[in-house]
């Protein structure tokens, strides 16, 4: 059972011009106005928030809230500005000391929603409860129809872990939830996949420090990459390339099966591309392999290399047999590659993929570990 430390009732946390601390008998009064105000919106969503919420209400939430501060659970703040007003709230609850986890939930009221109040609490106590409380995952549990609490979590940087039917308990029915998990940041855990390294490169797990690379090198490479692939546009945001890199990660932890390595030059340490295992077909022992390199690297025999060590570690070190390289027949950089590589083309899938909306003929190779002897 993991040890959780308790935290103090003095307790203050700074977000941008955000204040959080434990409720005080005094916000009362603000807790009832914002309540009343927020019956459209929050109490859409949260039972407590509705027309018959009085100020006697208040006054017992946050007593609840100073005992069980005492007792180490939950540990409720109240969300205020630089001036006091209050904004909404945020709490870590049903804490799990056996698997050393938290759910997170949070309000704000609804003349300050839409500011980016709730991301900035949610990242704030995140870091608190991994820094300071030595937890190692944070859900949030929202509505599958409250895309408002749900683009909360994204902003704040959770994985979409999916989509539970009967989760919640709203009005008396049982409805679907969106479960999503916060991890400790990069330098907190262990880096998961492998680091390979061969001649001019480094293949290793992403991480948040590669996001700026990451948007570079695509942001650069929108007449090649963009070409071939739907996501790689002038539309790819930070935040996508944030949440990609998350997603990458924990698929070599076994959530999700886009296990990516960030293809480095070994001696400038410059993100260079990726390449990628996914779709996964574990009752067949087989998986996809793609690749992109960012356009001004390309051409330089960079990409078969990563592709062959990649396969190598992959055929090698786990139950699979097989990889599969799908390239829309047309996109002959990409068929080089896999050439290069020494994938053997199988034959023409006809509108195997779809580009840009429409049916594309693919190439089909296939590589096994006899052709990497």
């Amino acid at each position: 059972m993991a040890t959780i430390k308790r935290l103090p009732a003095s307790l203050e946390l700074a977000a941008a011009t955000l204040r959080l601390r434990p409720w005080r008998p005094g916000d009362a009064e603000a807790l009832y106005e914002a309540a009343q105000e927020s019956i459209a919106s929050v109490g859409q969503w949260l039972a407590w928030c509705h027309a018959g919420y009085a100020w006697e209400d208040g006054v017992a939430w946050i007593e609840h809230c100073q005992s069980g501060w005492a007792r180490g659970e939950p540990y409720a703040f109240g969300i205020f500005n630089s001036e006091g007003r209050l904004l909404g709230g945020i709490a870590l609850n049903r804490l799990d000391r056996e698997h050393a986890s938290a759910n997170l939930g949070y309000w704000v009221r609804q003349q300050e929603q839409g500011k980016g109040i709730a991301p900035a609490a949610v990242q704030a106590v995140a870091t608190l409860a991994f820094e300071r409380l030595g937890l190692i995952r944070i859900e949030i549990v929202a509505a599958a129809d409250n895309r408002a609490s749900r683009r909360v979590a994204e902003r704040a940087g959770a994985h979409l872990d999916g989509i539970c039917p009967n989760r919640l308990c709203h009005q008396g029915q049982a409805i679907a939830a969106a479960v999503y998990s916060l991890l400790p940041p990069d330098d907190a855990t262990e880096l998961d996949g492998p680091t390979l390294e061969d001649g001019p490169l480094q293949l290793r797990p992403f991480r948040q420090a590669d996001l700026d690379g990451l948007i570079t090198s695509l942001h650069e490479s929108m007449d090649s990459i963009g070409r071939w692939q739907d996501w790689c546009t002038s539309a790819y945001t930070r935040e996508d390339g944030r949440r990609w890199i998350a997603r990458s990660r924990l698929a070599w932890r076994g959530v999700g099966d886009e296990c990516a390595l960030a293809m480095l030059d070994r001696h400038s340490g410059e993100l260079i591309g990726s390449v990628t295992l996914n779709h996964w077909q574990t009752d067949y022992c087989m998986a996809n392999l793609g690749y992109w390199v960012r356009q001004s690297r390309q051409g330089q025999g960079l990409a078969p290399l990563a592709v062959r060590m990649l396969a190598r570690h992959a055929l090698k070190s786990s139950e699979l047999r097989r990889l599969e390289i799908v390239a829309v027949a047309d996109n002959r950089p990409s068929c080089r590659v896999a050439e290069k590589a020494g994938a053997r083309f199988e034959g023409i899938a006809r509108q195997r993929l779809t580009l840009h909306g429409q049916p594309q003929d693919a190439a089909m190779y296939s590589l096994i570990a006899a052709d990497l002897s």
